[in-house]
C-alpha cells in the first residue's frame, strides 16, 4: 500500500493526511504546492529509514533555467500566472505517488519512490517535454522554456538532506553546461557496471590515463602561471567517458588510485619544467579526502621531488567538503604542513557555502556556474556576485570563475573583482603548457 504521506496534495482534492493538515499553512501562495519545510521533513524521514532497511527513492531538482528571461518579456504578473500554470501541469504530469514542492529561484523539487524512482529519468524527461509543449503558446515565439533536471538517489551513506540537495544541484548544473548527453553515461553505468569497472581497472593497470592542462588566468597580473590538470582516456578504442570514469572510480574506492597517478605526473612535470612561477591544480576525489593512507604516500612522494609542494594546489568540490566534514581538519592540517594550497570547486552549489568555510584553510574557491548565470543581463545576479566576491576577499580567499565561454562576461567579472577566469574563452584544455600569460591586461566596460 502506498505511503499516504507521499501523495501530491492537490488544492481542493478532498481528504488530507495528518501530515498534509499539519503543513497546510506552509503552502506556497502562488502555486499551491508545499513549501520547502515539508519536503525536508520527508527527506529526513526517508534518509533515516534507509539506515535500517532498503529504500528506493530519488530526489529530482527541476529548474526553469530561462524563466528570468521569459519574465522580462511578459512582465512579472503574467510570469506569476505562468508559474502557477507550470505547477498545475507538473501535478498532472507526475505520478500521484510523488512529493512535489516548490523550491527556490524558479525551481521545483520532487521526491520519487519505488517504481517511480526506478523510472525517474524517463518520468522527468516526459515532464520536460510536456511543459515545453503545453507552454509553447504562452510565451513569446522567440523563446522556448528550458527545464533542467538534477537527479540523485537516496543512499544510506548520504549523511544529510543538505548533501542530497547539493548532489542534485551539482548534477543539474553539469547537465545544463555539458548537455544532456550524460543520460547515455548513466544508462551504461546502470546496465553494465561490471563492464565499466573492468575497463577502469584496465586503464589504471596499463597507465592509459592521459593529462591535459587548462590555464587559469589572473585578471590582475600575479607573476604566476596557473594550470588545472584534467585527465581522460584517449583514442577511439576506449568507451569510458571522463565523467563516468571518475563516478565509477569513486563508487568503487578507486579514486585515490587515479589521484595518486595524477599527482605523481604533476610532480614529475614540475621537476622537468624547473620553473618557480608554475602552479598546477589537481582535483581530488572523495576517496582521497577520507583516506587514512594518502598523506603517508604523499609525504614520501613529495620528498622524492624536492620542495615542490608550494607549486601544487589541491581542489575538492563543495559537495565532498560537506560529505567529509569530519575529515577536513586533519586534511587541511596535512596540506599546510606540506605547503600545499587548497581550492574549493563548485562553490555556491549549496544554500549557504560560507557556513562551512570555518572548517577549512582554503586559498581559492572556484565559483559554481550557477552564480555566473545571467550576470550580463540580470542586475540582481550581478549584485549577488559582487557581494559574494567581497565576502570571499574578506575571508582571504581568491575567486575563480570557471566554464566561461563568452568573452563578453569578462568586464562583468572584472567589475565583480573576480581574481581568475578559466574556460574556452581563454583556452580549451591542451596536452602541453602553451598558454601565453600576459604581463599586463586591461578589461573595461563599454
Amino acid at each position: 500500500m502506498e505511503n499516504p504521506t507521499t501523495a501530491i496534495a492537490r488544492p481542493g482534492s478532498g481528504q488530507r493526511t495528518s501530515n498534509e493538515l499539519r503543513f497546510a499553512g506552509q503552502r506556497d501562495p502562488l502555486t499551491g504546492l508545499f513549501e520547502q519545510d515539508y519536503l525536508i521533513q520527508e527527506l529526513e524521514r526517508t534518509l533515516q529509514k534507509s539506515r535500517t532497511q532498503p529504500v528506493t527513492a530519488t530526489l529530482a531538482l527541476m529548474q526553469l533555467e530561462n524563466f528570468y528571461e521569459i519574465r522580462t518579456w511578459v512582465g512579472k504578473p503574467e510570469a506569476d500566472l505562468l508559474l502557477s500554470d507550470i505547477a498545475h501541469l507538473l501535478e498532472k504530469s507526475l505520478p500521484e505517488s510523488v512529493i512535489l514542492c516548490r523550491w527556490q529561484h524558479y525551481e521545483f523539487a520532487v521526491l520519487l519512490f519505488n517504481e517511480s524512482s526506478l523510472n525517474a529519468r524517463l518520468i522527468t524527461d516526459r515532464v520536460k517535454q510536456a511543459l515545453q509543449s503545453a507552454l509553447s503558446t504562452s510565451i513569446p515565439p522567440q523563446l522556448e522554456l528550458k527545464c533542467g533536471v538534477g537527479l540523485t538517489a537516496v543512499d544510506r551513506n548520504i549523511p544529510s538532506v543538505e548533501v542530497l540537495f547539493a548532489r542534485a544541484r551539482h548534477k543539474l548544473s553539469l547537465a545544463h553546461y555539458r548537455g544532456e548527453n550524460n543520460v547515455q553515461l548513466t544508462a551504461l553505468a546502470a546496465t553494465s557496471p561490471g563492464i565499466v569497472l573492468k575497463q577502469l581497472h584496465k586503464a589504471l593497470r596499463n597507465h592509459q590515463l592521459q593529462l591535459s592542462f587548462q590555464p587559469t588566468v589572473s585578471l590582475r597580473e600575479d607573476g604566476l602561471q596557473h594550470y588545472e590538470i584534467r585527465s581522460f582516456l584517449p583514442g577511439e578504442n576506449y568507451s569510458l567517458p571522463t565523467p563516468l570514469l571518475f563516478e565509477t572510480a569513486v563508487q568503487n574506492a578507486l579514486g585515490e588510485n587515479i589521484d595518486r597517478y595524477i599527482i605523481g605526473q604533476a610532480l614529475q612535470l614540475l621537476r622537468r619544467q624547473n620553473q618557480n612561477s608554475l602552479r598546477l591544480t589537481v582535483n581530488l576525489t572523495q576517496n582521497t579526502v577520507v583516506s587514512p593512507h594518502f598523506f603517508d604516500w604523499l609525504e614520501t612522494t613529495i620528498h622524492q621531488h624536492s620542495d615542490l609542494g608550494e607549486q601544487l594546489v589541491f581542489q575538492i568540490s563543495e559537495i565532498d567538503v560537506l560529505i567529509a566534514q569530519h575529515h577536513m581538519d586533519y586534511f587541511c592540517n596535512q596540506l599546510a604542513r606540506l605547503n600545499i594550497k587548497l581550492s574549493i570547486s563548485n562553490f555556491g552549489c549549496t544554500p549557504d557555502p560560507f557556513r562551512y568555510l570555518s572548517l577549512l584553510r582554503a586559498h581559492f574557491v572556484k565559483l559554481d556556474v550557477s552564480l555566473l548565470e545571467k550576470i550580463d543581463v540580470d542586475p540582481v545576479k550581478r549584485d549577488q556576485l559582487i557581494q559574494i566576491i567581497a565576502r570571499l576577499h574578506q575571508n582571504g580567499l581568491r575567486a575563480i570563475a570557471g566554464m566561461v565561454e563568452n568573452m563578453s562576461l569578462l568586464p562583468w567579472l572584472w567589475k565583480a573583482r573576480v581574481n581568475f577566469v578559466q574556460g574556452y574563452c581563454m583556452q580549451k584544455p591542451e596536452s602541453s603548457l602553451n598558454f601565453e600569460f600576459l604581463k599586463d591586461e586591461t578589461v573595461g566596460l563599454h
